[in-house]
């Protein structure tokens, strides 16, 4: 990033200076004050902007791919076999890093833009600051002069003419004819930078020189602009009658000082010879405009220099299709990506395997589709792809695709030449004679840690009977080709083994088991004579402790079902609460929320006794209501304390009672308490507040169109009245 913005800046001021050396040596010196003044801005912005300006030249060539110089492919050696514990070792050389000259730059180049910025707000506080100081004369086009006698010299800023008293009292003195030409004259040239604009194009070239502070170029082109301001508003005197001798006399005396205000107009010492020799000077012929014409030369080469020629490849008749290409569609670009029949499909959600299949001729993946780079991620054997750049992918070596998704919004698309698990896809595998002949069929094995949900990476799932094993991988599941009536056993270090008979096969192509593996002396039971079971009514519990604003869940009466697994312990406690199958991201983490703070369960029955089993549960979210907090504060009316020890109560219109009150201490040693309600959202609702000895208050509190209270409600709680005290 730094280094094309260093390479940026440096482009900018190289077409700044060339811009600038062609208008000084060609232009600078013809009277055309206006158009000099609108080439050198336009060219400066043009400077900053033309580097943007990329011409795209689209070449078609048809090329014959080779594969091995052309396709990345992940070796099978190349699949990892390092532990995640073990990392490579640096030594003291391998660890040195250069020195970042790019970082020092950039930090050099924001001081300098700070710098100048610094200076340019300065002088514009400056000048604000003497406009309050000064006594204001209004004239008639909206214009002002300022007096004060801080100003030696007449200067002009956006509307408003810097004069000292001397100088705008001889102005008045209509009668003195020698004070009355020098004093109108200096004031009209001052009006003459307001009223063509000369400090918008100061202001615009302050801004432009902040940002190419190192360039004397363009410090050069600063000046000059200024100097050409001089000569238009030079012209305005001499076309309004002024006599030019008298003119230049009058300029002589005054350049003797300056105002030093870097951002005004008035006259300078420095440029007065060349004030007095362009009014001297006939106006330029008008042939000599085609000088002019040197801004094409540069603004095309320039284009040209930065033409980039975007080669697209289109295969020879008769070569094999690309796996992933480009696709334009409306507009815009797409990944078209195409998947071969026979290779694996792998749907991962959240971490967990939501689907396994073949694919099919004709089905999906199988087909052309379309995904948009903005929101997919698309690698090839875990090489990151990118739509700027798509190598050739013969379609027919894709051996698995795999979509990873979550709740976030994350899409990745992963393609791989060969396959990323223990497959054991050997088709002449050797099984024993009694399992020959059997049915057998393609079955993923799954192993997630019973207590968390963690999938669980290496464990070895063997078929007792016939030999065959596999190690799950980094998703925590592997396949292997199983013939029917064997066993099959899952193990790792540390954890009971799991076994699992295969007793039927279904007629899917691909299958799945998950084992659930536990510690040893902390079993966590699947199969048991009787599930673990919620104590009440679950629906109302979930309904009554639900906090889901509607905003939150998507929209008005959103509903939906997330199903989750959790740990029943012994004892009915919950824990391992996870995401089973989910809905959206706010629901799915409430539906957690929920089941973790449940309270205690009447826990699974085995062989009679109480046991830790793991439960599939679901959280129904029906017309998900928006909800709102109230609050108030209660205090004794006499002495004027924050209570916390009365009843408060907020009900509905018609008294139904809503919510219990939650009693927060504001200030910690204060004494100032706030009681917090968490409610379904209504126009209005009722606070009842009551303690023995006191007067029982009401208060109506209305949120129509609100998203909450402005404030809360401050409640006096006032004692009753004793007869006779």
């Amino acid at each position: 990033m730094m280094t094309l913005f260093l390479t940026y800046e440096l482009k900018v001021a190289v077409l700044i200076a060339v811009f600038y050396i062609f208008w000084r040596l060609l232009v600078a010196n013809e009277t055309w004050h206006r158009l000099n003044r609108i080439v050198l801005l336009s060219t400066a912005i043009a400077s900053f902007v033309l580097p943007f300006c990329v011409i795209t030249i689209h070449q078609t060539i048809e090329v014959v791919p080779t594969v091995m110089e052309q396709m990345p492919v992940l070796m099978p050696e190349e699949e990892i076999t390092m532990p995640s514990e073990v990392l490579p070792v640096i030594t003291g050389t391998e660890a040195e890093q250069p020195f970042n000259w790019q970082l020092l730059l950039t930090i050099i180049y924001i001081i300098g833009v700070l710098v100048v910025l610094s200076k340019m707000l300065l002088s514009l506080w400056r000048l604000h600051r003497m406009t309050i100081e000064s006594e204001i004369h209004p004239l008639p086009d909206g214009l002002q002069i300022a007096v004060i006698d801080k100003v030696k010299t007449p200067f002009s800023w956006w509307k408003t003419v810097f004069l000292n008293h001397q100088d705008f009292e001889d102005g008045l003195q209509v009668d003195d004819q020698r004070s009355g030409i020098d004093t109108t004259a200096l004031l009209t040239h001052e009006l003459g930078h307001i009223r063509l604009y000369h400090s918008a194009d100061v202001l615009l070239v302050e801004l432009l020189t902040a940002l190419q502070w190192f360039n004397p170029a363009m410090w050069m082109l600063r000046n000059d602009l200024r100097t050409i301001h001089e000569y238009e508003a030079d012209q305005q005197v001499l076309s309004h009658g002024f006599n030019d001798i008298q003119y230049l006399q009058l300029l002589i005396r005054k350049a003797a000082s300056q105002s030093g205000y870097s951002l005004a107009n008035g006259i300078s010492n420095s440029v007065l010879k060349k004030r007095v020799t362009m009014m001297m000077k006939p106006k330029s012929n008008q042939r000599q405009w085609i000088r002019y014409a040197y801004l094409l030369p540069i603004i095309t080469i320039s284009l040209a220099m930065s033409a980039k020629i975007q080669k697209e490849e289109v295969l020879k008749s008769g070569s094999e299709e690309s796996a992933i290409r480009l696709v334009k569609k409306d507009g815009k670009d797409y990944y078209g990506v195409k998947a071969p029949a026979g290779a694996f499909f792998t749907w991962l959600v959240n971490g967990h395997l939501a689907e396994r299949s073949m694919i099919k001729e004709d089905g999906n993946w199988n087909v052309l589709s379309l995904f948009s780079p903005t929101e997919y991620y698309i690698s090839l054997d875990t090489k990151p792809i990118s739509i700027y750049d798509i190598p050739y992918i013969p379609f027919n070596s894709i051996k698995e695709v795999k979509l990873i998704q979550d709740d976030y919004g994350r899409r990745e698309i992963e393609l791989y030449t060969q396959h990323r698990t223990e497959f054991n896809r050997d088709t002449d595998y050797d099984y024993p004679a009694d399992y020959k002949e059997n049915i057998k069929a393609w079955i993923f094995f799954r192993a997630e840690e019973a207590a968390t949900g963690r999938q669980m990476w290496g464990v070895e799932v063997t078929v007792v009977e016939t030999g065959q094993k596999a190690k799950t991988n980094e998703e925590g599941w592997c396949e292997l080709k199983v013939p029917l009536g064997t066993t099959v056993k899952a193990s790792y270090p540390g954890y009971e083994s799991e076994t699992y008979k295969i007793n039927h096969i279904n007629g899917n192509e691909v299958q799945g088991w998950t084992f659930w593996m536990s510690k040893p002396g902390d079993k966590i039971y699947r199969n048991v004579s009787k599930q673990a079971e919620f104590i009440g009514d679950k629906e109302r519990w979930i309904a009554k402790n639900t906090r889901l604003q509607k905003a939150a869940a998507g929209g008005k009466g959103v509903s939906g079902r997330v199903t989750v697994w959790l740990v029943v312990d012994e004892d009915g406690s919950v824990s391992g609460v996870r995401l089973k199958q989910g809905f959206n991201h706010w629901l799915n983490n409430e539906a957690i929320r929920l089941v973790s703070s449940m309270p205690r369960w009447k826990p699974a029955l085995k062989d009679g006794k109480p046991v830790k089993s793991l439960t599939l549960t679901s959280v129904s979210f029906e017309n998900v209501q928006d909800r709102v907090l109230i609050g108030a504060f209660i205090r004794d009316e006499k002495s004027m304390k924050y209570m916390n020890d009365v009843d408060v109560s907020i009900m509905s219109l018609d008294s139904v009672v809503l919510a219990k009150p939650m009693l927060q201490e504001v200030y910690v040693g204060s004494q100032m308490y706030r009681y917090v309600w968490d409610v379904p959202r209504r126009d209005r609702y009722i606070i009842k507040v009551s303690k023995q000895g006191y007067n029982t208050e009401y208060r109506n509190v209305s949120i129509k169109d609100r998203e909450s209270q402005n404030h809360p409600d401050d409640i006096i709680l006032r004692k009753k009245l004793v007869l006779g005290s």
